[in-house]
């Protein structure tokens, strides 16, 4: 199996409007080509949600906007996932 080495900028937002944004790199497997299908899926909450968060604590919702900055593969850069509601 294939991995690339990727830097993600994520942006964690709260119902009280504060905005928190971190920088993660990881080393993931390439994910399939096919955004909408369920391994895809599976594997943004495999491998790209456990990164999101900043370990603030209370009650409230919220949301997290990342993008893959880098990338040892190319075609990774760019790509985006939303979690959250």
């Amino acid at each position: 199996m294939s991995t690339a080495t990727i830097t993600l900028r994520i942006e964690n937002t709260y119902d009280d409007g504060e905005e928190i944004v971190t920088r993660a790199v990881t080393t993931v497997p390439l994910p399939l080509p096919d955004e909408d299908s369920t391994e895809r899926m599976d594997w943004e909450y495999d491998h790209i949600f456990p990164l999101t968060g900043t370990g603030r604590t209370g009650g409230g919702d919220s949301w997290y906007d990342v993008e893959i900055t880098e990338s040892t593969a190319p075609d990774l850069v760019g790509l985006t996932f939303e979690f959250g509601y």
